[in-house]
């Protein structure tokens, strides 16, 4: 638990669950007909063809069931998001390479394309990689678009690491 979260009543969370809902419509049935679809057959297949099998949702026990069950919508979204992400990053790069862009996409990491950008070009590599990420790929939730956020910084890990310095430069020179 962390101290610093705030804290919500059951009233406000259910509140903040029906605004959630009812801001992107499509959702709630997209959903209900997944799991509907995971609970009848025991798998599920992502927008770009991976197949999940869910054996456990045929269990007796409704904790295991209900688990799996969520593990396969998480699978659902996760899997087609890496596929996303995979793309968009083949894409960027493709045009990093035919318009000279001062950048390079050098890994990718869960939900995120991690690049190197000279510092005049951030704002157009963000502006490409955004167009990319939300392109038509034909995988969506109708009322429901693709979101897009964009960290800078100095280094990959944004400083987090910045007091080992000086003990990863003593050990390269020794």
């Amino acid at each position: 638990n962390d101290p610093d979260a705030p804290e919500f009543t059951k009233a406000e969370a259910v509140s903040a669950i029906k605004d959630y809902f009812s801001l992107f419509k499509g959702l709630a049935k997209w959903i209900t007909s997944n799991q509907e679809f995971i609970a009848e057959n025991g798998y599920t297949y992502s927008h770009f063809g991976r197949k999940r099998r869910l054996p456990n949702v045929f269990s007796s026990d409704q904790g295991i069931k209900g688990h799996t069950v969520r593990s396969g919508l998480n699978f659902l979204v996760q899997s087609t998001a890496s596929d996303v992400n995979l793309l968009a990053a083949i894409d960027t790069v493709e045009y990093i390479k035919k318009c000279g862009m001062d950048a390079q996409v050098f890994a990718l990491v869960h939900d995120s394309i991690l690049a190197e950008v000279a510092e005049n070009c951030v704002d157009a590599y963000c502006q490409v990689l955004r167009g990319y990420v939300q392109a038509d790929r034909g995988v969506s939730i109708p009322g429901c678009p693709i979101g897009c956020d964009f960290e800078v910084g100095d280094d990959y890990a944004f400083g987090k690491y910045e007091k080992y310095e000086s003990v990863w430069d003593a050990s390269t020179t020794a």
